[in-house]
């Protein structure tokens, strides 16, 4: 049975997240291949050294050069900040290696176009994470959507809120600077938001955007503080290629939230919802029904074409779509062939997320 030799590039939260994703795969599916955590490398070499011995990477590495230069490598798994993830690429490119990259895939247009010219980016096989794609609600509101259930896509409204912003006193963190994180809110949640939209509904024709930073300046955790360049919500109205129009709103500013993320798709024969805070359900309305209403259908852990375990009855989680995603990507590996969502699917909505900083920055609506 082939062996899978995978090395994760940086080791926070989702480098963590990720390695929670191939140590138990085995156990949700029980492969036709084997998976060895080969290397990792992090921030701080003492992080990798410590990932090394709590989770049994095979080899705790300085860097993704040194990586790159151990003769057993097959995937590399990018979660460094986001304003890294091409360079890692490019470098992952050079070298033949099979990628998975947490999203944003890049930062800006120049990036988008370096990795898209990379001469081999279509002989290897990427993707990107879009974790959210793997829940079984959203893999039946696909099913839905081919099937033409909701007929003539009219309107739509998509948000992904959280809290973690409404405090002022907050220190600084990564992901409030441009330079490590190439954007904000809307590289962080919006890409989840508008793969979703993207994904259900179709491409996206217009976007005309408005983004709010709440603070101007945060504590450095030194007793001083330093200033926002990034935003903290965004607020768009999107128009798709096939004349529907809606709202997509991504923020850390909504006290009284978790990590709400939810999609609402109106048709003129039918209609769908999926609540991620309550992810065990699929909401769809047949307007040819008798009985008119919302039908509540269950999703559970009903993992399509995989004996799961533990068994489709169970609820489901939020890092269960993340072992899913992985899962998929392994086996398109294992197998030779393409994954999805690739990096082309996640330079896609890296376009859309750009035009909506354009729009913003110059308040008028951005044709893509």
């Amino acid at each position: 049975m082939k062996t899978i030799h995978a090395a994760v590039i940086g080791f926070g939260f989702m480098g963590k997240t990720h390695t929670y994703g191939y140590q138990t795969i085995p156990l949700f599916y029980e492969p036709d291949f084997n998976i060895r955590l080969a290397a990792v490398c992090a921030g701080k070499y003492e992080h990798a050294l410590a990932a090394k011995e709590r989770y049994g990477f095979a080899h705790a590495a300085h860097n993704l050069d040194e990586i790159l230069a151990l003769p057993d490598i097959d995937v590399i798994d990018i979660c460094t900040p986001n304003a890294l993830h091409a360079e890692a690429i490019l470098k992952a490119l050079d070298a033949k290696k099979n990628i998975y990259c947490e999203k944003p895939v890049a930062c800006g247009e120049a990036e988008t176009k370096r990795i898209l010219a990379h001469p081999n980016l279509n002989k290897v096989v990427t993707q990107t994470v879009f974790n959210n794609r793997f829940l079984p609600a959203a893999k039946l509101a696909k099913q839905l959507m081919q099937q033409e259930r909701l007929g003539k896509i009219l309107s739509f409204r998509t948000h992904m809120i959280m809290p973690s912003n409404v405090d002022a006193s907050k220190p600084m963190r990564w992901r409030n600077s441009r330079r490590a994180a190439g954007g904000g809110v809307l590289y962080d949640l919006g890409a989840h938001v508008m793969d979703m939209l993207t994904w259900l509904a179709g491409p996206v024709k217009s976007v005309y955007t408005k983004n709010q930073t709440a603070y101007a300046r945060r504590p450095d955790g030194k007793g001083g503080s330093v200033p926002v360049d990034t935003d903290d919500a965004s607020y768009s109205v999107v128009t798709l290629a096939n004349g529907a129009v809606g709202t997509a709103e991504a923020s850390k500013l909504a006290t009284g939230t978790n990590t709400d993320l939810f999609i609402e798709i109106h048709g003129d024969k039918g209609a769908l919802k999926i609540d991620f805070m309550d992810p065990n359900w699929l909401y769809f309305y047949d307007a040819s029904a008798p009985l008119k209403g919302y039908l509540r259908v269950e999703t559970v852990q009903d993992y399509a074409g995989a004996d799961s375990f533990p068994p489709p009855k169970h609820p489901v989680g939020w890092i269960r779509g993340h072992a899913d995603a992985l899962y998929e990507f392994l086996r398109a590996v294992n197998e030779n062939r393409p994954a999805s969502p690739s990096l082309e699917e996640g330079l896609y909505v890296q376009s859309v997320l750009d035009a909506m900083y354009r729009s913003a920055e110059e308040n008028k609506e951005i044709s893509l």
